[in-house]
């Protein structure tokens, strides 16, 4: 008589079924977890992610590529950017003067001085031009004034003239306070945008800022920058007088 336990094969042949059979699955085919080894290198602990390249599998091709990738990078950036000036710095007011006086005299005339304090007689060394910013100053003090007086006249003896106690419509003499203050302010105003102007501010970056050692221009170091568009430049040639002159950290700079 057949159970309905049986496995089928046994039904069909007769034979009584295995304990195995019976049973169903094996003891050690229910307890052995799934296949779930992960796919490649994995490393045991969180501290192989720390290693250098080297040191874990695959570790030098790895860094080889980041290498080349960077290397890359930065012949790209070398390339867009165009070179803007020569750079070098000296640690002493003097040595920056007479490096100016050299480069005034070999013909220069696009070249800056940036220094963390004022030196006296440096514009001259230079050969630096009388800044125009006096003249444009005493303009806008001219302009004030005529304005002030215009003002005057047009209000007190062309607009709305009215003869008070016998005095002439147009008394200047009431009005000097107005044309003084008219005259500082228009003056004062003219010097703020004028020095503006002529300083190309504002200004939130230069090439200058790029050379590694220009911080300590609000130190202790006195830097020259020879612009590439100087007529006079040439690499070779003016690296070569920086260094004659005492000139540490040459270097070119970029845009």
């Amino acid at each position: 008589m057949q159970r309905d336990s049986d496995p089928p094969s046994r039904k069909r042949s007769g034979e009584p079924a295995s304990t195995e059979e019976a049973g169903g699955l094996k003891d050690s085919d229910r307890e052995s977890p799934p296949d779930d080894k992960p796919q490649g290198f994995v490393p045991a602990d969180e501290a192989e992610y720390e290693k250098p390249h080297e040191e874990g599998p695959h570790g030098r091709a790895v860094l080889a590529i980041e290498r080349k990738l960077e290397h890359r990078t930065e012949e790209e950036a070398a390339a867009a950017a165009s070179p803007f000036a020569l750079m070098g710095y000296f640690t002493t007011p003097k040595d920056i003067y007479h490096a100016c006086e050299a480069l005034r005299d070999a013909g220069y005339s696009r070249f800056d001085a940036h220094t963390p304090f004022p030196v006296h007689g440096l514009e001259r060394a230079m050969g630096l031009k009388a800044s125009p910013l006096p003249w444009l100053v005493l303009g806008g003090g001219a302009a004030g004034l005529s304005g002030g007086i215009l003002l005057a006249w047009y209000t007190q003896f062309y607009d709305y003239p009215l003869i008070i106690s016998g005095k002439p419509a147009f008394s200047y003499q009431a009005f000097i306070p107005i044309f003084f203050e008219l005259t500082v302010l228009v003056a004062a105003l003219t010097c703020f945008f004028g020095l503006f102007a002529l300083g190309r501010l504002p200004s939130f970056f230069h090439p200058t800022m790029t050379h590694p050692s220009f911080p300590r221009a609000t130190d202790d170091a006195f830097f020259i920058s020879v612009e590439v568009s100087d007529p006079k430049f040439d690499a070779s040639e003016t690296r070569s007088l920086l260094q004659r002159v005492g000139a540490q950290g040459i270097r070119e700079v970029s845009s």
